[in-house]
């Protein structure tokens, strides 16, 4: 996300892989733009808050006979097909067809746009956390405004953003008993929505990753500090030092001790 001023200006953007989103905070008086995205050219009058997407893989040219303050938000493909997955349109681009020929006002989009940029200066986890949900949500009410219906049945499998929450949660936790209902809350789904998901995007159970989640810590502390057994056992949530080393032995085939041997060497 970014925040320009721009004076009087004549240019062409080339074809980029991403979404943009223009949100006008300030605009000289008589301000207007115009644009023309494939055959079709637009000319409008600006005015603040009346926002225009500019879609993605697709060359476009611009006219503003004024200066304007601007917030825009860059959503990458890639960005946007790991938030919706399967459901994810054919062409990102046409998803936002509609919203490229007026310019539209959205005070939900205009004040979530200015909550983003106000987080995006959070030092805080719960920043990274609240910038997600903006972005999901700002997604979301671009995909209704534009009319563009995703496949309700397909089935959609754990996005990145809400695994990376989960991620976030755990290693935050992992010193303490961990339960389901817990990670699906970091998820922000429901207990048998999370279990399915998780497990079809990740390949395994929730439990399963989670007891790897604490074994990998466990095997880089063994490797690079001088913790005892039983303080790297509670650190990464494992019941005692006897069951961390009937783990790592189970995986490795090594003891705690035959591992912090081996790569210190």
């Amino acid at each position: 996300m970014i925040q320009v001023e721009q004076g009087p200006h004549n240019f062409c953007d080339p074809m980029f892989p991403e979404t943009i989103i223009a949100l006008p905070l300030a605009v000289e008086k008589q301000c207007n733009w115009s644009w023309t995205i494939g055959d079709t050219r637009h000319r409008q009058r600006a005015e603040v808050g009346e926002m225009l997407v500019v879609p993605s893989d697709v060359e476009s040219k611009w006219e503003v006979d004024g200066s304007r303050k601007l917030l825009a938000l860059v959503m990458p493909n890639d960005t946007i097909r790991t938030i919706l997955g399967p459901a994810c349109p054919p062409s990102i681009g046409n998803a936002f067809a509609k919203l490229t020929m007026n310019t539209w006002a959205d005070p939900f989009i205009e004040s979530m746009m200015t909550r983003l940029w106000d987080s995006t200066a959070g030092k805080e986890a719960a920043d990274t956390f609240l910038t997600d949900g903006i972005v999901v949500s700002i997604l979301s009410q671009l995909l209704i405004r534009a009319g563009t219906n995703l496949d309700i049945n397909t089935s959609v499998a754990l996005p990145q953003w809400r695994l990376k929450r989960v991620k976030s949660f755990v290693d935050a936790n992992l010193g303490r008993d961990l339960n389901l209902d817990e990670l699906a809350e970091a998820a922000g789904l429901s207990r048998r929505h999370f279990a399915r998901s998780f497990h079809e995007e990740i390949g395994e159970t929730p439990h399963r990753w989670l007891m790897q989640r604490r074994l990998d810590r466990a095997k880089e502390l063994l490797a690079s500090t001088n913790a005892s057994l039983c303080e790297v056992a509670d650190v990464c949530g494992f019941s005692s030092q006897s069951h961390l080393t009937t783990a790592l032995k189970h995986a490795t085939g090594m003891t705690p001790h035959r591992w912090r041997q081996h790569f210190r060497q």
